[in-house]
């Protein structure tokens, strides 16, 4: 097997992504809203066939590893919420910033990364090329038929 989509290695991403998650999480609200607008804009550039990267493969990483971070942010906050339970007067030793940062990063990280390994074990079984084939047809399909929004042809209104 490629060392390149073995997917326990490839999954990797998803922890690496989340650790500039982490870093906007500790900083401010505005920068985490601005770090999933931006894993958003990943993940409709990738629907809307628009090219990231160079190659077929490269896109489908960067789409599965917006995905998965997003979603390892999602369940991994929900859980770290759920489970830590603030009581008054407990707080005899703050956590430090580093060992919350730490504990952030580790909340996401560990539904994002089975996530990312099940989404690369997928998109390995599929073949790539046969279907960018097959959009390329469908696209050339569709500008032939003259697809698109109505443009007015003439010289006036």
């Amino acid at each position: 097997m490629n060392i390149y989509r073995n997917p326990f290695i490839v999954g990797l991403w998803a922890p690496a992504y989340l650790v500039v998650a982490t870093g906007a999480t500790m900083m401010d609200f505005l920068m985490t809203a601005i770090f999933i607008m931006g894993t958003l804009g990943v993940i409709g550039a990738y629907v809307s066939d628009f090219p990231l990267l160079s190659g077929l493969y490269p896109n489908e990483m960067a789409h599965k590893t917006a995905l998965s971070s997003l979603l390892g942010m999602l369940f991994g906050l929900i859980l770290f919420f759920v489970f830590t339970t603030v009581e008054e007067g407990a707080d005899s030793s703050p956590m430090s910033p580093q060992g919350m940062f730490f504990a952030t990063w580790a909340a996401m990280s560990a539904p994002a990364y089975p996530l990312m390994v099940f989404f690369v074990s997928r998109v390995n079984k599929r073949d790539l090329e046969a279907e960018q084939k097959i959009r390329d047809e469908k696209k050339k399909a569709r500008r032939a038929k003259g697809g698109g929004p109505p443009i007015k042809k003439g010289s006036g209104f």
